[in-house]
C-alpha cells in the first residue's frame, strides 16, 4: 500500500546541512523577526522582488517566503515565477489582509506550500520554514507535464475522481463536463463517496464546503495526513478565507474553484490533479513537498466521529497491476 511505502521514506536520512531560505520584504522589522526564527538556517534577505527570481536562482534556494505586498510587485506573483524557474524551492506567502482573489492565485497559480497570515504566530512560522527546506532537500520534483497523451488516458481509466456534491445544479455541471472522460463517482454525502473509495482506487477527491463545510473541511485534512497521494479539489470555500488558509496548510488543497466556475479551468485542473496522484504514487518519496502541517485541534463541534476517521485514515492505496511507471 502507499502509506507504506511513504512511511518507509519517512525513515530515511534527511538532509539537516542548514536551509538556504530567500525572504523577500521590503519591510525590515519582518526581516529581523525571521532572522531571529530561523537563525539555524542560511536567511537570504531581498527586498527587491525584481532581483528575487534571479537571486532564488543563483543561491539554488530550498523555499521562499515573500510577503504580499511589495513596493514593485505582489508576492503571489513573484512566487509564480519563482515555481516556474526554480521549482525545486517550496514557496511560502506572507500577507495581511487575504481576498478570495488573493487566495485563488495562491493556490492555483503559486501553488503555495504555506500561507501565511498577518499577525503570524512564531512556531508556526518556524515550523513552516524547516518543513518546506526538508521537503525540498528529501522530495523529488513534480513535473507540470511528466506524462504524454497515451498515460494521461490510460491514469484516467485506472483512478477514480470522486465528487462529493449535494447541489444538484453544480452536481449536473460537472456531470456534463467530465462523464465520459474520467472514471468518475457522484455522491451527495462524505459517507456514500467513502463507500466507494473503499472499493476504487482513488486519485481525485473534489468536495464542495457549501454544505456540511466543518464535516468536508476536518474529512479532507485528515485524508491529507493519511493519503497525500491524493488530490482534492475544493469548491464555493472563498467565502470564508480562515477556513481556505486552514485547507492551504493543514488540507494542501491542490486547486480551488468558485461555485460559478469557469469551465474552461475544470478538466485542466482535474487532469493535473491525477497527474499530481500518480506521479507521487510513482515516488512515494515526493509526498514530502506536498505534506500539510498538523491540523489545529478542532471544537467539539466539528469533530469527525472516531468511525469516520478511521473509514478515512484506511482507505487503500493499491498500486494497479500494469499501471504506468
Amino acid at each position: 500500500m502507499f502509506a507504506d511505502e511513504f512511511r518507509a521514506t519517512q525513515q530515511q536520512v534527511v538532509d539537516t546541512r542548514p536551509y538556504r531560505l530567500l525572504c523577500v520584504t521590503a519591510e525590515p522589522h519582518i526581516q529581523r523577526v525571521l532572522n531571529v526564527l530561523w537563525r539555524e538556517h542560511q536567511v537570504i534577505a531581498c527586498a527587491d522582488a525584481g532581483a528575487a527570481v534571479a537571486l532564488a536562482v543563483e543561491r539554488d534556494v530550498d523555499a521562499v517566503l515573500c510577503t504580499q505586498r511589495m513596493p514593485d510587485a505582489l508576492g503571489v506573483e513573484l512566487l509564480c515565477e519563482v515555481r516556474q524557474v526554480q521549482p525545486r524551492a517550496l514557496r511560502l506567502l506572507l500577507s495581511d489582509r487575504p481576498d478570495a482573489r488573493l487566495l485563488l492565485d495562491a493556490v492555483n497559480e503559486a501553488e503555495v506550500f504555506r500561507f501565511i497570515a498577518q499577525p503570524w504566530d512564531n512556531d508556526a512560522l518556524r515550523e513552516a520554514a524547516l518543513a518546506a527546506g526538508r521537503a525540498a532537500r528529501s522530495a523529488p520534483l513534480l513535473a507540470a507535464n511528466a506524462m504524454t497523451d497515451e498515460e494521461a488516458e490510460r491514469i484516467r481509466r485506472l483512478n477514480a475522481v470522486v465528487v462529493v456534491e449535494n447541489d444538484a445544479a453544480t452536481q449536473q455541471r460537472l456531470r456534463d463536463l467530465l462523464q465520459g472522460q474520467y472514471k468518475i463517482h457522484f455522491a451527495n454525502s462524505l459517507d456514500r463517496a467513502l463507500q466507494f473509495m473503499e472499493q476504487h482506487e482513488t486519485g481525485v477527491l473534489i468536495g464542495s464546503t457549501s454544505s456540511a463545510r466543518a464535516e468536508i473541511g476536518a474529512a479532507l485534512k485528515v485524508l491529507k495526513q493519511a493519503h497525500p497521494h491524493i488530490a482534492t479539489i475544493v469548491i464555493d470555500a472563498l467565502s470564508d478565507t480562515d477556513s481556505v488558509i486552514e485547507l492551504i496548510n493543514e488540507a494542501q488543497v491542490f486547486r480551488l474553484l468558485r461555485r460559478n466556475f469557469n469551465t474552461a479551468v475544470c478538466r485542466p485542473f482535474v487532469d493535473a490533479a491525477l497527474a499530481r496522484h500518480w506521479q507521487i504514487k510513482q515516488l512515494p518519496q515526493a509526498a514530502w513537498r506536498v505534506l500539510p502541517s498538523e491540523a489545529a485541534p478542532a471544537p467539539a463541534a466539528v469533530q469527525l466521529p472516531a468511525q469516520l476517521l478511521n473509514r478515512i485514515r484506511g482507505l487503500p492505496g493499491r498500486l494497479h497491476e500494469g499501471e504506468v511507471r
